[in-house]
Formats: structure tokens, sequence, C-alpha cells
């Protein structure tokens, strides 16, 4: 049984935990072929934007970032990214696999829009890879809607590239 979680936001003092819980769970997602694509991945992500988290969700820029915190051990992340004036998108939301399925998840969702609202944001957005099956199932049944399907052949810090396809999510706030 996993243990009681908080929220709070990221610190400078996170980065080997949170690198850390990135790798683990892109691992787990790489289908059988890709892991060296994946590696790859998650190289870019970490070296890319985790090295300059507090830049990149910088309040200043309408941003925020959790970490979702059991037991003094890092078991997920998330955060919003101002897009315009109006939208906000929601990012890097991880949850380790022995805390999902016990509404973890929906409170780091629910979080994330109520502090977007605060922030005068209206609109979320977001996007996940077919291979995150329950992720899909999840954003779904939170109201997000699908407005677009896109195959992913680059490798950004966003996403892995190789041919995966990638759904596009909007809700009103």
């Amino acid at each position: 049984m996993a243990h009681p979680v908080t929220f709070r936001r990221y610190q400078t003092t996170d980065y080997a935990p949170v690198a850390s819980l990135w790798t683990r769970i892109n691992r787990e997602l790489a289908p059988a072929g890709m892991e060296e694509l994946f590696e790859q991945y998650i190289a870019m992500s970490i070296d890319g934007e985790l090295r300059q988290l507090a830049e990149v969700f910088s309040e200043a820029k309408r941003n925020a970032f959790w970490v979702v915190e059991s037991a003094d051990e890092i078991v997920g992340t998330f955060g919003i990214e101002s897009r315009s004036a109006s939208d906000t998108e929601l990012r890097r939301m991880y949850l380790d696999r022995s805390y999902r399925g016990s509404g973890i998840a929906q409170r780091m969702l629910d979080l994330a829009q109520a502090e977007a609202r605060a922030l005068g944001f209206n609109r979320m957005i977001l996007s996940t890879a077919q291979i995150q099956k329950a992720a899909d199932r999840f954003y779904r049944k939170s109201g997000f809607i699908e407005i677009r399907i896109e195959v992913a052949e680059a490798m950004t810090t966003k996403q892995a590239g190789g041919g995966l396809t990638r759904f596009h999510f909007e809700k009103l706030l």
C-alpha cells in the first residue's frame, strides 16, 4: 500500500529524484524495439528541460511546477506552462506506477486546473502518446476533448518522435 502524498512546488534540490522518476517512467513506456529512442528522449528531456526547470516553469511567466511527495520520496510531477494569455498547457504529469489508481492523478489535475484558473487561464491543452493508454482514458474521462491526432516523427523535449501517434486535447476551465 502506498503512503499518503503531499504536493509542493519544485525546488532545485529535487533535480536528482525528478530525473530518476522521469527516467524510470519513460523506460516503462518504451515500446519493444524503441528502447534506444526512449533513452535519447530521456536524455534530451533531462538536459533540455529539467536542467532549466525553474526557468521554464517560472512564476513570472505564469507557470508552475509541482512534485508529489510520499514518505520523503518524489513519486510524481506535473506542471502548467503558459501558451498564450488564455491558454496553459499541462506538462510532465508523471506518477509512479505504485501510486496509480488511488485518485492521486485526479488530485494532481484538479490542482493544476485550479491554479490555471487562478492565474487567469480559461483553457488547458495537453498531449499524450497513444502508447499511454491509461493517460488517454484519464484525460477523456476528465472532460478533455480530442482536438487533433498527429504522428510525431521528430524528437523534442515534449515527444520521443519515432512515428508515435500523439493525441492533443483541450478543456475549458
